[in-house]
């Protein structure tokens, strides 16, 4: 377990200095045999408390998007959890993610809700071509800006800054044409990216979505200054970890 933990640090680590998140100083110092100390420090008490609370704010968003899901969330209905220990979540800020039958639910950007992402597999997108196959003129991307837009914003996603920072491209997913005899085709499946400004492959926010049937297939933000979401807030931390015993 503490390797597997070591393993996500170190390409979080690498992650962040690339793109200038974590200054190498930030960077924890090893020990003598080139381990993150305390890396694994958690107690049974903190990780019940932050499953509690990754449920908490999953309810919140299949709420708040209405999402197909069979509310309330609880945990008997999970089929997926990750809670990282204490210690790794407090120098990541990642808390966690939770997955049922139908999403993936990530809190891993600055403690606050950051990605959506659909799992169920009875509407895979290559099952729609059969039925929702339309010819090229029939495009609507703007159509799907327009329903994404209004999931970001209600999962209190700051659209207005996004547009203002980034740069904006949508489309037809890649993939998402077939040809039938001469007739190009295309399944309506429409990627949303906001991107940095001049560096298109650096994606800032995310929506992926099948536009037919308004169905969010991902949702995502790597920015966490566009997320006005409150993070997620341990009331009784300290009591939480108190006791290195109750490790």
């Amino acid at each position: 377990m503490k390797a597997k933990y070591a393993v996500l640090l170190i390409v979080f680590l690498i992650r962040c200095v690339l793109f200038g998140q974590v200054a190498y100083s930030q960077i924890p110092s090893a020990t003598n045999h080139g381990e993150i100390p305390d890396l694994e420090f958690t107690t049974p008490a903190y990780q019940a408390e932050a499953l509690r609370l990754l449920i908490r704010e999953a309810n919140l968003v299949a709420a708040e998007l209405q999402l197909p899901e069979n509310l309330p969330i609880t945990q008997s209905k999970l089929v997926a959890k990750t809670v990282y220990p204490y210690r790794m979540a407090q120098f990541t800020k990642r808390i966690g993610d939770i997955g049922t039958t139908n999403y993936l639910y990530e809190v891993h950007k600055d403690q606050k809700f950051s990605c959506l992402v659909r799992v169920a597999v009875d509407e895979r997108p290559y099952l729609w071509s059969k039925d929702y196959g339309l010819p090229i003129s029939r495009e609507d991307d703007n159509a799907a800006y327009q329903l994404a837009t209004q999931w970001l914003a209600a999962a209190s996603i700051d659209v207005g800054a996004l547009n203002r920072d980034c740069d904006l491209g949508k489309g037809i997913a890649p993939g998402s044409f077939k040809t039938v005899g001469t007739n190009g085709l295309f399944v309506p499946r429409y990627w949303i990216n906001w991107a940095k400004h001049g560096t298109p492959q650096q994606s800032v926010a995310f929506v992926d979505l099948f536009l037919p049937k308004k169905i969010l297939l991902e949702m995502r933000v790597e920015n966490p200054k566009y997320v006005l979401r409150r993070p997620l807030e341990f009331t009784n931390l300290d009591a939480l970890i108190s006791d290195p015993g109750n490790r």
